[in-house]
């Protein structure tokens, strides 16, 4: 995936990748301790719960909104601006909000106004970062990478939990100190991509890559026939090639029957905007199913700790971190075999509705004799499938619908793209957001219920993937 025979492109590309990397991850470090550190601000009378349901949402709704206008300007402008712009305001604003409990301003509508600013600065990164991957990485072999960069909100939400929970868990400092250290693990970081991250490659090596990646498929098949025979996954030669002939002749039947409209689209692709990328095969139905996925994902993300504490429950910082742990292995296990076996809907809803029987267990599960160790099992096995499903659609799904043939022509699809699958489904978990209060009993059937539907969204994609996959095994 980094490797390249042309100087420097392997050392930039491993740059790229570690800068976007951290970059979003101390973003989701200072949203994580914020969802920790709001719990016991509502203790300590800086707002009711109900009000911090109407932050959160404001938080939500105000970075999907602002997702969805500034998203598409990402590939209009430089990536690196774009990005840096977002998330120095954010480290400003975070380090405002520490100020405000340190000083114990108890104004509930100052955090709200700051959450609304902060969540349009940080409407910048996700695309920002997932462009200028795109740009440093041209093989097919891309979506493969964006499976291992899903676990970079996992990480920062880990370092949140690990900063809350020991600066105010078993340190028993103030509030403010894990909000302060998250602020300025983000400012540092925007310090060093200031200087150090670049939109895309200069031109001339971008043209030798995509030479290079095209002269690397070219010596694919010869070298794919000879490990078939050494490795003896099929019976001979022959059965090998008359699969490669039947899916030629697959391929050239779609490509006759799609010229035409291909043809149609093209000025549509040239001008792709935010409206019209709806119309883009399959972003409509992943943004649906996404905005189901997203929110259960920040409803547990910002409720489980105070869904916790209501059952007194110790150590509700580590128990937190149990979903990202189990979404790093479950986004990369959902993506590998997405790629490799073709099969991404049909892995993709069995996960969720897995992990919607894992959230009725947790609901129903009472009493646990080892506490900490059943509730830790529990929301790591939920991360796993509700997480790894998250991150999938989010970063591998994502660019790989941009990449389409169908947007060959189009030079702002990426952004584009994940303007529209990111703002509709923030917005979405924003509106959720108000009911949770509401709800916070029954977090885990609410969430199950999402995941049920989500998967629901997803059943057309089931179906076309079986059709395809019958029509690439047919006799010709």
């Amino acid at each position: 995936m980094f490797a390249s025979s042309i100087a420097e492109v392997t050392k930039k590309r491993i740059l790229m990748f570690v800068l976007c990397f951290f970059q979003y991850a101390f973003l989701h470090c200072c949203r994580s301790t914020w969802s920790y550190v709001s719990g016991r601000m509502v203790g300590e009378e800086y707002f009711t719960k109900e009000y911090l349901g109407y932050i959160n949402f404001s938080f939500l709704f105000c970075y999907g909104l602002a997702i969805s206008i500034l998203g598409q300007f990402g590939d209009r402008m430089s990536l690196k601006v774009f990005i840096l712009i977002g998330t120095y305001t954010s480290s400003f604003v975070f380090t405002l909000i520490g100020v405000m409990i340190y000083i114990e301003a108890k104004h509930n509508y100052v955090f709200l106004i700051l959450q609304i600013i902060n969540g349009i600065g940080q409407s910048t990164a996700w695309c920002g970062v997932l462009a200028i991957l795109n740009n440093w990485f041209v093989t097919d072999k891309k979506v493969i990478l964006m499976g291992y960069f899903a676990a970079c909100p996992n990480i920062g939400n880990i370092l949140g939990d690990v900063y809350s929970g020991i600066l105010i868990g078993k340190d028993n400092l103030p509030l403010y100190a894990p909000i302060y250290l998250a602020g300025s693990s983000l400012f540092i970081m925007n310090l060093i991509d200031t200087f150090l991250l670049e939109n895309a490659p200069p031109e001339e090596t971008k043209r030798r890559m995509i030479e290079e990646y095209e002269k690397s498929k070219v010596s694919q098949q010869p070298q794919l026939m000879i490990s078939m025979i050494e490795k003896k996954y099929e019976e001979n030669l022959d059965q090998y090639l008359d699969y490669t002939r039947k899916s030629s002749q697959v391929q050239k039947k779609y490509s006759i029957s799609q010229m035409a409209v291909q043809e149609k689209k093209n000025n549509l692709n040239n001008q792709l905007n935010y409206f019209n990328a709806w119309f883009v095969p399959n972003v409509a139905l992943y943004a649906f199913a996404f905005g189901c996925v997203k929110a259960v994902y920040y409803i547990l993300g910002f409720w489980l700790p105070n869904y916790l504490d209501s059952k007194d429950v110790k150590d509700v910082a580590w128990i937190t971190a149990m979903i990202d742990v189990g979404s790093i292995p479950g986004g990369i296990l959902i993506c590998l075999i997405g790629y490799y076996y073709n099969k991404r809907a049909v892995i993709t809803v069995p996960s969720l509705w897995i992990g919607t029987i894992i959230m009725i267990s947790v609901s129903y599960s009472g009493s646990f004799k080892h506490e900490i160790a059943g509730y830790m099992c529990l929301i790591f096995l939920t991360g796993l499938f509700i997480g790894g499903c998250y991150n999938n659609i989010s970063t591998a799904m994502t660019v790989e619908l941009s990449n389409q043939p169908e947007l060959k022509n189009s030079k702002s699809a990426t952004s584009t793209v994940v303007s529209v699958i990111m703002g509709y489904a923030a917005m979405f978990a924003a509106i959720n957001q108000l009911i949770v209060p509401y709800v916070e009993k029954r977090l885990f059937l609410y969430c199950s219920a999402l995941s049920i539907i989500g998967g629901v969204f997803l059943t057309p994609l089931i179906i076309n993937e079986v059709k395809r996959n019958k029509q690439m095994s047919q006799p010709q």
